[in-house]
């Protein structure tokens, strides 16, 4: 390239800088207004509020959102995250449901409401979790993703769920099962107990999705592998890491 950074020294044709790129993505947006963008979804900003200070469209603004929710989601397939380490972490494991925005905002919400499942550790403040979306709440399903995500020599509390009962005789992983019992109380009075951890994680999640005013069923398990990107892998520095993550995938 020549000082312009747009000509090939060699064979003297012009490229332009989006060739190849991030920014090649989005062709009628301008690249200043692109990186502002990442910036803005680093900074958890809304989709309206980005366009009405970029003055963009909702869609646009919306396009850029979700290719970087979709590296996210790259960056955790490729790099997985395994956090529970055997007796480093404490894990509290509960299922929640999340409501979606119907099409159209039409139609009975109740029957498709879905169910995701999360193994949060306690260790963090705010908690970080593992979040799936699972069409099932029975043992198969959760044993299935905790001998996954647990490594050997795990604690694990659950309320008495009827899919955790003997847990430890179904995962491996799992050295020591602790339950409470919230019919009883939300902790245990003897053993002290609790998940409360959950509830906050829970809490957390479900205030992104208000803000938003709802979310598409399709999109539920791309809007949690973003947040456990955030926890994860962006953790302070999300704009700086966003900008390291992204060449990644576009090789010049």
């Amino acid at each position: 390239m020549d000082s312009n950074g747009n000509r090939c020294q060699l064979c003297r044709r012009k490229k332009s800088l989006r060739d190849g790129s991030f920014f090649e993505e989005f062709p009628r947006l301008p690249l200043g207004k692109i990186v502002l963008l990442i910036y803005l979804w680093s900074m958890r900003e809304l989709r309206t509020t980005a366009s009405n200070m970029l003055s963009l469209s909702k869609n646009s603004v919306g396009n850029v959102y979700a290719v970087l929710r979709y590296h996210c989601r790259r960056d955790l397939q490729d790099r997985p995250i395994i956090p529970f380490n055997g007796n480093v972490y404490v894990v509290k494991c509960d299922e929640s449901q999340f409501k979606h925005k119907s099409k159209y905002q039409r139609g009975r919400r109740a029957r498709n409401n879905v169910w995701v499942f999360g193994v949060i550790c306690a260790n963090f403040r705010p908690c970080r979790g593992y979040f799936q979306v699972v069409e099932r709440r029975d043992r198969i399903t959760l044993t299935q993703i905790l001998q996954r995500v647990l490594l050997p020599g795990a604690e694990v509390h659950t309320d008495d769920w009827v899919a955790y009962r003997n847990l430890h005789h179904h995962v491996p992983n799992i050295t020591v099962h602790q339950t409470v019992t919230h019919q009883n109380s939300f902790v245990d009075p003897v053993t002290g107990v609790h998940t409360q951890e959950a509830e906050s994680a829970w809490a957390r999640l479900k205030y992104h999705i208000k803000r938003e005013k709802g979310i598409r069923k399709p999109d539920i398990q791309a809007f949690l592998d973003e947040q456990m990107w955030l926890d994860w892998k962006g953790l302070d520095s999300v704009f700086d890491n966003m900008l390291v993550l992204i060449p990644n995938y576009y090789p010049l």
